[in-house]
């Protein structure tokens, strides 16, 4: 065999003995990332240098996000779970906020407590979070964010009714200052009176104390954040937006001094304040949205006559739109979920007070066929947000859910385009790296569309790159392999290269001395 043969099936053989660098994310090609410390769910400080083990998962959430965090979460929980103990000593998962302003240590640990997860989830000021997202190319704005949750209005969640008749209707979830007042109430068993007219509620009694109407009523105030003080509201109990900056309300004889009531409990997504004549005082916070408010808020806002009774197993539903399920059980009112990802209702394994996130949700008797339920979104065609994702919302809140790999189109909600550079926007989607022990970003997954084993066989090839996990470096040839095969086979070349050249040489001296003896 020649040298130059015997040469190629060398190199050859050490390419094809080389590990293979597959990826099934997205291939990254970055310098490690900065330092950075920052507070996790149980008030401790975080150092991504010093406690993180040598392979990192970072995802990039926040917890008001109301369907794919909590996905995302859920998939690297499964991630874990698929880890071998070995692999996990070399692995550590992180979440890190996007919505600082939000997402205190406090949200962060219930987050991790309803998942049921334990590795930290970060946050920190937006001051302290700014270089961090800078350094893993994480673009956040404050308006993605925003448009995205929406304070869960108007496309965030929904209530679809069908009726006996089998006539449909969606309603968008709202909070008013009305639905607030009673479904706070209603938590601490507190009843309201109130008459209703064209101007809508009229609150005439709180807790068993009637107003008497010629000396004193009861007063509406509303928090005033700027001013960091209660103001009498401006417009009625339905006029106010519980989701728009007047989350925080109370109410009061109006002979009562304002200045006397306490601070509202502003950490809560909602609160309501109720001081009576003789100077007790009662507060309830909401830290998050379920079912009952969910259902209660967009069927007030729609004036659906709705009844929902409590007992000791929670809120369930007996009257809807005046129609009143049978007592003999001959169907009742069932719940349904909407499933984004298939996008298909279905049955609903938990009461409404079960459901923890915001989202949309149907009621309709239970002989309708879930088929007959209409779909609360719309469908993605080449009129819809550029064929490339599905709309939500209304009105000035209507905005693109768009596809894995695609975000809005400068600032344009309401259409979708690739994304091309490794600037990732992070709201209406998330982001989550895999980074190796040199802390350089390698792989990078959009989106909740991807399988458990996919991303689990990227860690891995990670894992077995960096020498790491189950990995065993006799299996794999390393580079010192690969360098000490490449010197023996230019060895072998340099001497068969050498042999040839002298039988060359002999050959060439054996023919002059036969010439010679010719002569």
């Amino acid at each position: 065999m020649s040298a130059k043969r015997i040469l190629l099936v060398v190199l050859l053989t050490c390419l094809l003995l080389m590990p293979a660098a597959a990826y099934k994310g997205s291939r990254l090609a970055r310098s490690p990332v900065d330092d950075f410390v920052l507070t996790d769910q149980t008030g401790d400080e975080f150092s991504f240098y010093d406690d993180s083990n040598e392979v990192t998962v970072v995802a990039f959430i926040f917890t008001r996000c109301p369907d794919v965090c909590p996905v995302i979460t859920q998939l690297l929980k499964s991630v874990d779970g698929e880890l071998t103990d070995t692999e996990k000593d070399d692995v550590t998962f992180i979440s890190i906020t996007v919505d600082p302003r939000y997402d205190s240590p406090e949200r962060l640990k219930a987050f991790t407590d309803i998942h049921g997860v334990e590795w930290p989830h970060l946050t920190g000021t937006a001051e302290e979070l700014e270089p961090v997202w800078k350094t893993f190319g994480v673009v956040v704005q404050e308006s993605v964010i925003d448009a995205h949750v929406m304070d869960y209005q108007p496309g965030e969640a929904s209530v679809t009714v069908v009726n006996t008749s089998g006539n449909a209707s969606t309603h968008m979830f709202g909070l008013t200052g009305w639905t607030l007042t009673e479904t706070m109430a209603n938590q601490h068993q507190i009843e309201i009176n109130a008459s209703v007219s064209q101007y809508g509620h009229y609150v005439t009694g709180i807790g068993g104390e009637e107003a008497p109407g010629d000396t004193w009523y009861w007063e509406l105030n509303v928090w005033n954040q700027s001013a960091t003080q209660w103001d009498a509201s401006q417009v009625g109990i339905d006029d106010i937006n519980a989701l728009d900056g007047n989350q925080h309300i109370a109410w009061m004889p109006s002979n009562l001094n304002r200045s006397n009531l306490s601070t509202p409990l502003t950490d809560n997504e909602a609160s309501i304040t109720i001081k009576w004549s003789n100077g007790t005082e009662v507060q309830s916070g909401l830290d998050s949205f379920n079912g009952y408010h969910i259902t209660k808020g967009a069927l007030n806002d729609a004036n659906v006559n709705v009844t929902i009774a409590d007992s000791s197993f929670g809120h369930y539903m007996t009257s809807l739109g005046d129609e009143e399920a049978p007592s003999d059980s001959s169907w009742w009112w069932k719940l349904y979920e909407w499933n984004s990802t298939n996008a298909t209702w279905e049955a609903s394994p938990v009461g409404m007070d079960g459901i923890q996130e915001p989202k949309h949700i149907a009621w309709a008797p239970s002989n309708v066929n879930s088929s007959e339920i209409p779909s609360p979104v719309k469908n993605s065609n080449e009129e819809v947000c550029s064929g490339h994702g599905w709309e939500m919302g209304t009105g000035d809140g209507l905005h693109c859910m768009c596809d894995d790999g695609y975000t809005w189109n400068d600032g344009d909600r309401t259409s979708c385009v690739e994304e091309v550079s490794e600037d990732f926007n992070v709201g209406h989607s998330t982001i989550t790296y895999i980074i190796n022990e040199n802390r350089q970003p390698l792989v990078v997954w959009t989106g909740d569309n991807w399988k458990v084993s996919d991303f689990t066989a990227d860690l891995r090839e990670v894992l077995e790159k960096d020498g790491l996990g189950d990995s065993d470096p006799l299996e794999t040839p390393g580079m010192t392999f690969v360098l000490t095969s490449l010197a023996l086979g230019l060895a072998v070349t340099v001497r068969l290269s050498k042999e040839n050249s002298d039988l060359t040489v002999n050959k060439r001296k054996g023919k002059k001395r036969e010439t010679s003896r010719l002569q």
